[in-house]
């Protein structure tokens, strides 16, 4: 009789959510370890290249989009009146901008000279949100700057996009949310190149304290590895939890028919 309780609608509609809920922890906890691989892969990628000679300009973007963490080099001049603040940007817990500078390169740059290469040059707190940044401008005359590479960024696509923080799609922006160049190509004197650039390091240095330096690239692995391990526990907590509750069902009527055996029947005689 409890066989075919368990194939009732209420219980049947249990195993399928009961399955749901195991199948989607299991999919839940490969993903985590899909990011620890990509967060590998990256890790490797950075360290390979941190230890490369820094390209020219040219040299980097001849790689098409293989971008991402290439040492290069450059010689310039910056423009700051077109210089625009990356929102959403913390350092040290502190909420703040991050510093997009056009560097007009030089003849050095071969055919690349008279355009822009945007520079990510550091961090400034929250109250310093005009453009330029009085406390922060950038050397005036020649400048060589070294740092990392990276192909420019665009607002999500796809489920992901609704969510996402958004600049407006027209006018002119002096902060943003993206280094998105072919968003801010139209407001930029001079035309810019695909990618930019995070400040390491700049012959000469700024003058002041600001902005701050960003930090280093981080190596760790994040908490992918711990995640997917919590994942794989919570499905294997429900495949074994739903077992039980399944047998425990399973034994209660022969559990009851045993006690009603034992028990003496009321229609019994009573002996003396």
């Amino acid at each position: 009789m409890t066989r075919r309780v368990l194939l009732s609608p209420k219980w049947v509609f249990g195993h399928l959510l009961a399955l749901a809920l195991v199948v989607a922890f299991v999919n839940f906890g490969f993903w985590q370890l899909r990011r620890l691989e990509q967060a590998r892969e990256r890790n490797a990628v950075v360290t390979a290249r941190s230890a490369m000679e820094p390209l020219s300009p040219g040299a980097a973007l001849a790689r098409g989009d293989d971008l991402d963490f290439l040492p290069v080099v450059a010689t310039g001049t910056y423009d700051p009146q077109d210089e625009v603040l990356l929102r959403g940007r913390s350092l040290d817990g502190q909420p703040g901008y991050h510093v997009l500078t056009p560097l007009v390169l030089d003849a050095t740059a071969g055919a690349l000279a008279g355009r822009a290469l945007l520079v990510e040059r550091g961090w400034v707190p929250y109250d310093m949100d005009r453009v330029p940044v009085e406390a922060a401008l950038p050397p005036a005359g020649s400048v060589t700057v070294r740092g990392e590479l990276h192909a420019p960024q665009t607002p999500p696509t796809g489920a992901l996009a609704g969510l996402a923080a958004r600049d407006p799609a027209e006018g002119e922006l002096t902060q943003t949310f993206y280094v998105d160049v072919e968003r801010l190509q139209p407001q930029i004197a001079h035309e810019l190149l695909p990618a930019y650039l995070t400040l390491r390091s700049q012959t000469p240095p700024t003058a002041g304290a600001l902005p701050r330096p960003l930090p280093e690239p981080v190596f760790d692995e994040g908490p992918h590895l711990g995640y997917a391990i919590q994942w794989f526990a919570f499905a294997l907590v429900g495949v074994v939890g739903y077992f039980f509750l399944l047998r425990s069902v399973l034994r209660q009527p022969a559990a009851g028919a045993a006690a009603r055996r034992e028990a003496p029947g009321e229609g019994e005689p009573r002996t003396e």
